[in-house]
């Protein structure tokens, strides 16, 4: 990518500033009621805040990640699919068994079209960025998948996705390209100021993209043991996440639940 380290600095400037300017301004928007949501401390917030750290974490990939534009629509793309199961999705059904129930009981979910478009976007993105014949981007389609379903299952209670994102990327910034890390957990940090204070939801349209930038930060790395060291363990959190309950494992955790309760509003 032909790109200044100079034009990087610029944009990256640009982005964070109106990230944080677009961040302020939603919350004084009066939000018709499609597009609220009732939180665990029983106010109505708008649920779908996510859209606007996924145009910030495209805007950083589209500048700084080796993959720039194809990285850079494949949040979007994530944060789309994640906006119609916010807006339209039912709380009836949960989990990857949950729509697989749906769908036998002749229920075609916006949980399940999450799932099958997930992989398919993410499949299109490293065929093409990787090649048919690397298995590299078939690690990179599970990768992908995995964290971006892994993110969106830890989004249950205030600041808890954007903030193990956070941490994540910290404990990445060894292996990942400064551009790519730093722009993300920018972004990332400024986003996370009123989702921390429950005065929005990320929704799937933020969760589902965070993880998914995630995931891109570690391709970015070209560090093929640490990709597959991620994608175990992303793929992990999603088994364990089926049979328990991520909230009470965090919660029972000490070190967990002490990082936890720094990243948002707990009661």
């Amino acid at each position: 990518m032909n790109v200044s380290i100079n034009q990087i600095v610029l944009t990256l400037c640009f982005v964070c500033c109106l990230t944080a300017v677009f961040s302020h301004l939603i919350l004084k928007v009066n939000w018709p009621e499609r597009f609220l949501r009732t939180n665990a401390f029983g106010a109505r917030i708008p649920v779908t805040f996510g859209i606007l750290p996924a145009f910030g974490l495209s805007a950083v990939m589209g500048v700084t990640h080796p993959f720039a534009m194809p990285a850079a629509l494949l949040i979007l793309g994530f944060s789309l699919i994640g906006f119609l199961d916010d807006v339209y999705g039912s709380p009836t059904y949960r989990g990857i068994r949950g729509h697989l129930t749906a769908l036998r009981c002749g229920t075609f979910t916006t949980g399940l079209l999450k799932l099958v478009a997930s992989p398919l976007m993410a499949g299109i993105f490293s065929l093409y960025t990787q090649g048919l014949q690397s298995w590299v981007a078939y690690l990179n389609i599970i990768m992908i998948a995995a964290s971006s379903n892994a993110f969106n299952l830890l989004d249950l209670r205030p600041g808890r996705s954007q903030g193990f994102a956070v941490i994540t990327l910290l404990m990445l910034l060894p292996f990942v390209p400064l551009p790519v890390a730093m722009g993300s957990i920018s972004i990332l940090l400024i986003t996370i100021i009123p989702d921390a204070r429950a005065k929005v939801m990320m929704g799937d349209s933020g969760a589902i993209a965070i993880g998914t930038a995630v995931a891109l930060a570690v391709i970015a790395s070209s560090n093929i043991l640490l990709a597959v060291a991620y994608t175990v363990a992303a793929v992990t959190l999603n088994v364990v996440a089926e049979k328990y309950s991520l909230g009470k494992l965090i919660s029972q955790n000490i070190v967990l639940n002490k990082i936890d309760r720094l990243l948002g509003r707990r009661s």
